[in-house]
């Protein structure tokens, strides 16, 4: 930016940079006026500085930063001047304070004259407010410290950085810079074929399973990225990381390409393409398409085509990868504890990678007959005799640049050709300057119709009979803008703090009486993977209140561009920002690997420098000082434009010219393009119909929206869409339905809302706190709290000490409130409580009532909906907790009803939680119109629920399961309308109660402050006793008959897809080991008497209320290879009498039965790309069950059921093996030393710890927990599989199936 600061009458001192000859000096004074000539420059446009209030007119080119701006300097006696032909209309433009000036229209030329300086600034040549701002804003941001880049001689990239969390563990990612925009028009999906064969195909990768590794890979737009996280140290103690490396090297450099592979993998990528291959992709995918329709980012999604994967040969293959897979076109992540300096992690990397050799431009592409790995080993040797020959072998196998389609630069001359010594040598092939090789329209700037985005973009509609919402987005795509300078940080705080506001205010429009949506947001984010970014407001409503959302969402756009923040709403989410960065600061250390990693390749993909947190927190103080109010709302005037403005975007533009000073950063910005996703049919009230069964278990409220989630989204959904359409449209609506019919025309009448006016916003009372000191000690005094005793062993105590082998604190108050809590470091200064009460699901009466079927998953909805304590509203409460830096979550399932409250303990954010549980315990409000927005809520998910093909098969199981008890599915429509406001109330109120709970608190507190707090807050609450156990409606499986057992249905649709569930009753996780069929109290295995009928009579006895743990807790002994019979079997009775056995068992099963899974049906048999087993683990309710998924293509689907069933049965006739169960074993051992670091983990190990309905889960479940995965044995596992009654008759199936055929019609046929 060009300051001008003006000394005295006749002198200008200015700074600029500019190594142009012509132009001023880098330093200098002027002893006359200084005249400025644009006219040798017409591509340069006047702007105002959008962060130098007090400072003088600046000139940026349109396309760049505004701080890359100069201009020429031509004494002019007396006056400053501008040529303005660049703008010619131009009417008013910012001068600074005290200069005075006039627009000449003949020629163009802005006259200004000096006066005298003012008082703030400085005399003789000092510097100024505005001039100590601009240095400011110019300077660089620190890059972070730690982190080491550099490149290997080949052209290899690598990125270093040490992380601590999760100690002596690391993540190594490898990226090769192709992905699906990359591929030609015949080779759609071809980089994610060739990452799959490359990747599974690897020995050295697979031979990573068993010492703790994980290893996946993915495909993207941009890249393709091969990772692994993996321990420091392998099992016989050595070093991992060369070991890692070497395995990467093999994925990327050596691969095989066997054609068994290739072969596999072609079926794995088509059972990929069709279980993903859902309804709220294909909006993902309509969205990516209207996003980018300018380039190949709308038609190259990773996935591919299906018809060129089952074509492409081994030769077509191996010449993609051989064009693409070379150094210089890959970037090495490492991130993690290694224990050693950053040196030896280069040097291993050298040494790994160092030693493939760069090719170089118009090499030959790899040929059918060209074994990457052959290639490899023959390097090794030819390397020993001398390095150029391996060079040129490496070089004849791997060339291809860019006359031949490769990446990189050069002309066409070959090696052979250099090595004659004809030409000179070709250069090294490198990997594309730009990624992702794409051009973008941008949103902002000239209107001219050859270099940007028209005005009044279309409106782009895409209907589908499975949609059930409006869902109206709108996009504006931008450059984007490197993070480097403070200045960019400044901009990025301000960016924040608009977004948060205008969030908040949806919020409260929300909150009033039947609101017209369910959703409205605003997104503004980088995308690496895009190469743009991408500001996004989305709409989702009923069909027939889209026009009133949309009403909503222009009105408060329009609210924030016209009129931006008030005083109070700046100031307090500023100190939140600020608060909320100073905790991530405190938790740099604290931070995985994985999103450290995660967070450094983003950004640097993005150009952005990587700060540390700590760096970025200081940065972030310096600039918060500098943002005004004025500059906020200057940048709120550009970023919503494209919100507020739709179809009026030659009118801003108009605007800005006329007073640039009233926007910011690249000016006012407008849609690039407007995407509607319509249901095809509506009810004759224009309601969202429902086909289908009734719902499933589980509501997922959240629409398919955003456009970065298209990872696995089929291309040939883009081509089949307008026909769907026609087909779809031609059939007769639904009975009771009609065709939901919405012109674009009248979209864009709403959008544009002609006419419409609003009003500044009103600023909200913030209380400061939510009860005043009076009105705590008035309940301190009337309510006196004090602590109880706990139940500790055989002893009562009121202050019992801190485990010390688990550092957990018991305490519990007078009014019924059992507390545990545990200090950790995890996340300094921060801290999580979680509230339990028992109940849940299973606590609803049965059937349609005021406080019916429905009432607790309706309530605590609600509750949340309401968001109101005590005197406070909504609004206020949302601001205090945003304030004081207080997250609230409230939740139920089956079991309980679930409050987690995330809080900062320093600054008073701690006591802030407990004031708001306080209230919320002792005061919650209850809402009409939260009710009816809770009941609304549940009824859209439902409908959802029909459409779904998976909830509804899993819909189907349960049924068939548990028959008429939908405890855990959701209420129907019918229920829903029974449901009244006293009866909710009612019916919650019986739960939530000190009587009936139990809080856990986790974090970085003062352990005294805490025991403050939970008196003076939770003590004081209005106690009132529960009786026990909890009413709850009792369980009972099916017998069913077959036809109802194994199910089979067909979702018309018009993509085929399939999936297959199988599920049966399992062993819960707590019991006794004499409950288990074939098992005596002292833990012995009678085989022989574990029949179907003994599994049965288990189970039952399973079903009965648990009773109080007797004796004490043994901590569990490993067996030896050399003991006596009597010691092993002393030591296997305490093993299996622990508490912890079941559910360690369990896990463990699990385990390996999902190796198995994985190994037989995806990879082996090719037959499908998703598989699990999973089985319920309930605390208190006393039945569970397994459930397995799969998804296949309908021809599949039942070879894939069949398969995954015969893995389940053929654990009895191939036995589980050690190996298999060490395996198991340092998986979820790894896994659980991780977790130990995360807060949330604690707190479900804390959970239940003195509930009174969970009696055998104590603390010595905690100390044993790591000691009972170790001792656990093949025979522990055995004796668990058995309880599993998997014949025909005793498992439940369901098979669906989507498509414009029903396969079973044919079949029959």
């Amino acid at each position: 930016i060009f300051v001008c600061k003006f000394i005295k009458m006749d002198t200008i001192k200015y700074n600029s940079v500019n190594s142009d000859p012509n132009a001023c000096p880098k330093k200098g004074v002027l002893k006359q006026t200084n005249r400025v000539d644009l006219t040798s420059r017409p591509r340069l446009q006047i702007l105002s500085s959008p962060v130098l209030r007090s400072g003088p007119v600046s000139v940026a080119k349109p396309s760049k930063h505004l701080f890359n701006s100069v201009f020429d300097g031509v004494a002019h006696p007396n006056k400053a001047a501008l040529s303005l032909k660049a703008k010619p209309n131009l009417k008013q433009l910012w001068l600074p304070p005290g200069v005075s000036g006039r627009i000449y229209d003949s020629p163009k030329t802005l006259v200004a004259a000096s006066q005298a300086p003012q008082a703030s600034q400085t005399r003789g040549g000092g510097e100024g407010p505005a001039v100590k701002l601009k240095n400011l804003l110019s300077e660089s941001v620190k890059r972070e410290s730690k982190l080491v880049t550099g490149r290997l001689d080949n052209g290899m990239e690598y990125v270093i950085l040490p992380n601590k969390l999760p100690p002596k563990r690391f993540e190594a990612h490898l990226e090769i810079h192709a992905g699906s925009v990359d591929e030609q028009p015949d080779e759609q999906g071809m980089a994610h074929l060739v990452e799959h064969v490359t990747f599974l195909g690897s020995r050295k990768r697979e031979n990573l399973l068993g010492t703790g590794a994980r290893a996946n890979a993915y495909t993207d737009f941009h890249h393709t990225v091969f990772h692994v996280h993996a321990p420091l140290t392998g099992s016989v103690g050595e070093n991992m990381i060369p070991r890692v490396l070497e395995a990467l090297r093999e994925v990327a450099f050596e691969p095989q390409f066997l054609e068994e592979r290739i072969e596999k993998e072609r079926k794995a990528v088509t059972a990929e393409a069709q279980m993903m291959n859902t309804i709220e992709y294909r909006v993902d995918c309509q969205l990516l398409q209207f996003l980018h329709a300018e380039n190949n980012l709308s038609c190259r999604f990773p996935i591919g085509h299906m018809d060129q994967v089952q074509r492409w040969t081994r030769e077509q293959l191996l010449k993609f990868w051989g064009k693409w897979y070379f150094p210089a076109n890959a970037t090495l992540y490492l991130v993690g504890d290694f224990e050693r300096d950053a040196k030896d992690v280069v040097s291993w990397v050298n040494d790994c990678f160092g030693r493939i050799p760069a090719p170089r431009v118009g090499s030959p592409l790899p040929s059918a007959t060209f074994s990457p790995s052959d290639m490899a080993a023959s390097w090794i040797s030819k390397r020993a005799e001398g390095g150029s020959k391996a060079s040129s072998l490496f070089t004849s196998l791997m060339g291809g640049g860019a006359n031949s389609g490769g990446a990189g630069a050069g002309g066409q001359n070959t090696a052979a050709n250099a090595a004659e010594g004809n030409v000179a040598t070709p250069p090294l092939k490198t990997k594309h300057s730009v990624r992702p090789p794409v051009e973008h329209l941008f949103g902002y700037g000239s209107l001219a119709p050859a270099t940007a985005v028209p005005s009044q973009v279309p409106i782009s509609v895409f209907r589908h009979p499975l949609l059930q919402q409006f869902m109206l987005t709108l996009f504006c795509k931008l450059p984007i803008q490197p993070m480097t300078r403070m200045g960019d940080l400044r901009v990025l705080l301000m960016l924040r703090i608009i977004l948060s506001v205008f969030q908040f205010r949806i919020n409260g429009r929300y909150v009033q009486a039947d609101p017209p949506f369910q959703a409205i947001s605003l997104d503004v984010s980088d995308s690496s993977r895009e190469g743009c970014a991408v500001s996004t407001l989305t709409i989702t409503a009923e069909p027939s209140g889209w026009a009133g959302a949309v009403r909503v969402a222009v009105e408060e756009s329009r609210r924030v561009q016209q009129h931006g923040l008030t005083e109070g709403e700046l100031s307090r989410y500023l100190q939140a920002i600020l608060r909320d960065s100073s905790q991530l600061a405190g938790q740099a250390d604290k931070i995985p690997s994985i999103d450290t990693l995660n967070f450094v390749m983003e950004g640097l993909s993005c150009g952005h420098v990587v700060m540390s947190h700590r760096d970025a927190h200081e940065a972030l103080l310096k600039v918060a000082e500098t943002v005004t109010l004025s500059d906020v709302n200057a940048l709120c005037r550009s970023v919503m434009a494209f919100a507020a403005f739709y179809g009026q975007e030659e009118e801003l533009v108009q605007e800005a010219a006329g007073n640039p000073a009233a926007f910011a950063g690249l000016g006012p910005t407008r849609c690039t393009s407007v995407v509607a996703c319509l249901p095809a049919y509506v009810d004759n009230e224009g309601h969202s119909i429902s086909q289908g069964a009734v719902s499933g278990r589980g509501a997922n409220l959240n629409p398919a929206s955003g456009h970065l989630d298209a990872d696995t989204i089929d291309l040939e959904q883009i081509k089949s869409q307008m026909k769907q359409q026609e087909e779809q449209e031609a059939k007769a609506a639904p009975p009771g339905a009609r065709t939901f019919d919405l012109p674009s025309e009248e979209i864009i009448k709403a959008l544009r809302a002609d006419g419409l006016t609003v009003t500044p916003p009103l600023d909200i009372e913030l209380p400061s706190v939510l009860l005043s000191d009076k009105e705590v000690a008035e309940l301190v005094l009337s309510r006196r709290p004090s602590f109880a005793p706990v139940r500790v062993g055989t002893r009562s105590m009121v202050h019992p000490s801190t485990c010390p082998n688990t550092g957990v604190v018991q305490r519990r108050l007078a009014n019924g409130i059992y507390v545990n809590y545990r200090h950790t470091d995890n996340e300094p200064s921060g801290g999580l409580i979680r509230v339990l009460f028992n109940g849940g699901r299973l606590a609803e009466k049965v059937g349609a009532a005021a406080d019916g079927f429905g009432a607790v998953a309706v309530g605590v909805r609600a509750l949340s909906e309401s968001g109101a304590v005590g005197r406070w509203s909504r609004e206020q409460v949302e601001m205090f907790c945003v304030s004081n830096l207080v997250n609230c979550a409230l939740d139920s399932d089956e079991e309980n009803i679930v409050l987690d409250v995330h809080f900062v303990v320093d600054n008073g954010g701690m006591k802030s939680a407990f004031q708001f549980l306080h209230l919320f315990l002792d005061q919650p409000v209850w809402d009409d119109h939260a009710v009816t927005r809770a009941k609304a809520a549940f009824l859209t998910g439902q409908k959802l629920t029909q459409k779904s093909l998976e909830r509804a098969s899993v819909e189907r199981v349960m049924s068939a399961m548990l028959g008429p008890d939908r405890c855990f599915r959701d209420p129907t429509p019918e229920e829903l309308q029974a449901l009244t406001l006293d009866g909710i109330k009612q019916r919650l109120s019986s739960l939530m109660h000190t009587g009936n709970m139990e809080v856990e608190v986790v974090g970085d507190f003062d352990p005294r402050q805490l025991e403050e707090y939970l008196l003076t807050y939770l003590g004081t609450v209005r106690p009132q006793p529960s009786p026990l156990p909890i009413t709850s409606h009792p369980l009972k499986f099916r017998n069913p008959p077959r036809p109802e057992r194994h199910q089979r249905w067909h979702l018309q649709d018009s993509d085929e897809r399939a999936c297959a569930y199988i599920g049966g009753r399992a062993p819960v996780r707590w019991g006794p080991i004499n409950g288990l069929a074939g098992a005596n109290h002292l833990g012995v295995i009678n085989t022989s008497s574990i029949t179907p009928s003994a599994i049965a009579a288990s189970l039952e006895r399973d079903a009965q209320p648990l009773g109080p743990l007797v004796g004490s807790v043994l901590p569990p002994v490993g067996e030896k290879a050399i003991m006596t019979n009597a010691t092993r079997q002393a030591v296997t009775a305490a093993r299996r009498a622990h508490p912890l056995f079941r559910s360690v068992i369990l896990g463990l099963l699990a385990e390996i039965i999902n190796s198995r899974l994985f190994t037989t049906v995806r990879d082996t048999l090719g037959l499908t790309y998703d598989v699990d087993f999973e089985t319920t683990m309930f605390d208190r309710i006393r039945y569970s069950w397994f459930m397995v998924h799969v998804t296949s293509h309908p021809s599949q689907i039942e070879a894939a059921l069949n398969a995954s069933a015969s893995v389940l049965r053929d654990v009895a006739a191939q036995p589980i093996s050690r190996h298999e169960l060490l395996r198991a074993k340092t998986t979820l051992l790894t896994r659980h030393d991780s977790d130990l670091k995360d807060n949330n983990y604690w707190i479900g190990l804390l959970s239940h710890l003195q509930n009174p309905l969970v009696p055998h889960k104590v603390l010595d479940c905690l100390r044993d927990l790591k000691a009972m995965y170790e001792c656990a044995t093949v025979e522990d596992v055995s004796l668990l599989y058995a309880q599993f009654d998997l014949r025909d008759d005793a498992i439940f199936t369901c098979v669906g199936t989507s498509g414009s055929k029903n396969p079973l019609e044919a079949a029959t046929k």
